[in-house]
């Protein structure tokens, strides 16, 4: 055979072995001019029936919500996503017509999500949202819209309104209008924001859908040749048409394809011994050179880094990154502060270093922290502690007032807050001022401080050690958030991945521990476990729980299961709890279970934790006015 010949040959061959060998899965017939896709099912017999759609009688597609339903205007399966119509303003009005829905309030146990390439704006707001973590500034994107188009003349009027991106860098299940929050919103899917409002595309909210499983089948004959029905080991109680030997689940085309190992077009099984003998022996020499000298010059670039690290971090972090400044202590006005370090002024200690109360010149009390003398890992974290707080300025957090790097280890000095940790609360005499109240705005303050390093700070910032025993209360048991030691700056790399899981046992994202990939969702987790102990006033982990509970999380989402979630609820606030404050202790509760979703794409951002927190409070609030 001519060699053209047998190279055409084997091409066809090997596009026929990428092609699918079986149709397990329906893909649905199109809905007027927009194809149908599997898994999306507009109808018993085909797609999955986990992902259902509608095709209305005119040929439109509409996506189904929790209680109302949106036009789909297009499907990209490549992608797994979908864009639907968002609801418009009712005529002459700033109200969206889904506002008796509350908005988009998608079904969080269905496999469909908001992405993260939304453009929000938030019409027509309260007063509430300007303490929320929403960009409701004169600046916002929002009003260039409302002043650069006819649509929402009528917002001219509601001078308050807000912008965010859905999900922030992940994703989320609801765009929420109320009477007590935003009343209308609009939505644009990646907008450049550079272009004038004329330019803008139609508003368009992208939907995607998580990739389905096998078919679920009752018996064999609900699966073809190529595969078997059986058991899901997975656990969902159902047999699935899992591939045979040879083949495997192409979730986008829905069937059992060839699992291709070759794709040589040279042929496979050839021995190339020859050849890679040859290779080896004509470049060998230049490349163990090249090596060589690669070795020898990172080893006298360690070195010189090593020699200029600490000078350069001490003298540099302080103005790094445009970050504010923050005053440089000298080593006697520390030593002064602290009475030389006096035993009789330590605060705390921990494996990083110590902490003391000091009182500087002019009699401010503050509190300093000093990495141990020797300890490189406490001393990388106290300065990576600079880092982060010199670029972070927000009232939920604790402020750092300077740092000292003329001793031997380096020091932070903070503001004082004298009423101890939240963890310290709940264990001794303070339990008992901590109301319902208080505790909803301490979940509200620690939240709206996570939201701010996540969405505000540039670049994100991953606290990584969210915990009660990290939220220090002020003397009017004001929350704010501590010892950013372990924080990370998030960037576009894959800088975000680490070579191991840190944080605290009890408050580590189980997602996070297994392959090491940290996200805001990590400190959406840690946070829903705080949300655990202000509603239990119960430990992380405690060893006097029955074995099977002693991690707060696992114990709280098995009482949820068993729809027995105010069984956990501290007794000193069911004691006094009227009807509203059970069911936003149960609201609570919900939210926080949420956090601790197993896969991170199903947990909400930190936005939407702090706004449904402060809705929690509002309902709270107007039950006291009203009384």
């Amino acid at each position: 055979m001519p060699p053209a010949a047998a190279a055409t040959l084997l091409l066809l061959l090997l596009l026929a072995a990428a092609l699918p060998l079986s149709s397990a899965a329906t893909r649905c017939p199109d809905c007027g001019s927009i194809r149908v896709p599997y898994p999306l099912s507009t109808s018993p017999t085909c797609g999955d029936q986990s992902y259902k759609v509608q095709c209305d009688a005119g040929g439109t597609l509409l996506f189904d919500t929790l209680n109302n339903s949106y036009p789909i205007t297009s499907v990209d399966p490549e992608s797994q996503r979908f864009v639907i119509e968002p609801a418009s303003l009712l005529a002459n009005t700033c109200v969206t017509s889904d506002l008796v829905h509350q908005g988009v309030q998608l079904n969080s146990s269905l496999p469909f999500n908001v992405t993260s390439s939304n453009t929000i704006l938030y019409l027509n707001c309260t007063t509430l949202l300007l303490s929320s973590p929403l960009n409701c500034s004169s600046a916002s994107l929002c009003h260039t819209y409302v002043n650069g188009t006819r649509d929402a003349a009528a917002c001219g009027a509601a001078p308050i309104c807000c912008t965010f991106g859905a999900g922030g860098s992940t994703t989320s299940y609801s765009i929420r209008v109320r009477d007590a929050g935003c009343r209308a919103y609009t939505s644009f899917v990646n907008l450049d924001t550079s272009e004038p409002v004329s330019l803008w595309p139609k508003p368009g909210m992208e939907i995607q859908w998580v990739l389905p499983p096998e078919p679920v089948c009752g018996a064999q004959s609900d699966c073809d040749g190529n595969s078997t029905c059986r058991p899901d080991p997975a656990g969902s109680g159902v047999s699935r048409c899992f591939c045979q030997a040879g083949l495997k689940w192409d979730p986008t085309q829905g069937v059992c394809v060839e699992i291709v190992t070759c794709q040589d077009p040279g042929g496979c099984g050839t021995d190339r011994t020859a050849l890679i003998a040859g290779l080896t022996s004509g470049i060998g020499t230049a490349l163990v050179a090249a090596i060589v000298a690669l070795l020898l010059y990172r080893r006298h670039r360690r070195i010189k880094e090593a020699q200029e690290r600490l000078a350069r971090e001490r003298e540099d972090i302080l103005n790094a990154n445009g970050g504010r400044a923050a005053k440089l202590f000298t080593g006697k006005q520390m030593k002064q502060a602290t009475d030389n370090f006096s035993k009789d002024r330590l605060l705390g200690a921990g494996g990083y270093g110590e902490v003391f109360r000091g009182i500087l010149d002019d009699g401010t009390v503050v509190a300093i922290k000093c990495a141990k003398v020797g300890n490189t890992k406490g001393t990388d974290q106290v300065l990576n502690e600079v880092r982060i707080l010199c670029q972070v300025n927000h009232r939920s957090l604790v402020r750092l007032l300077g740092c000292c790097v003329e001793l031997e280890q380096p020091l932070l000095v903070y503001e004082y807050i004298e009423n101890g940790t939240l963890f310290e609360h709940f264990r001794g005499e303070g339990r008992g001022k901590l109301s319902w109240t208080r505790r909803l705005q301490i979940a509200r303050d620690t939240a709206e401080g996570l939201a701010y390093l996540h969405f505000s700070a540039v670049p994100p910032i991953y606290h990584r050690d969210v915990k009660s025993s990290n939220i220090l209360l002020d003397e009017k048991l004001n929350a704010k958030v501590s010892d950013f030691g372990l924080s990370r700056l998030a960037h576009t790399d894959m800088s975000h991945i680490s070579t191991c899981a840190q944080g605290t046992l009890g408050y580590l994202d189980p997602e996070y521990y297994r392959n090491y990939q940290l996200t805001d969702k990590s400190d959406v987790y840690s946070f829903g476990v705080v949300l655990l102990e202000l509603l239990t006033s119960q430990k992380a982990i405690d060893f006097n729980r029955a074995s099977d509970d002693v991690n707060l999380a696992v114990y709280v989402q098995r009482m949820v299961e068993e729809e027995r979630i105010m069984d956990v609820v501290d007794p000193m606030l069911k004691e006094k709890a009227s009807t509203v404050d059970v069911e936003t202790m149960k609201a609570l509760g919900f939210l926080a279970v949420g956090c601790l979703e197993e896969r991170r794409q199903n947990r909400p951002s930190m936005k939407e934790v702090a706004e449904e927190i402060e809705y929690i409070i509002s309902i709270v609030t107007a039950k006291v006015v009203e009384s």
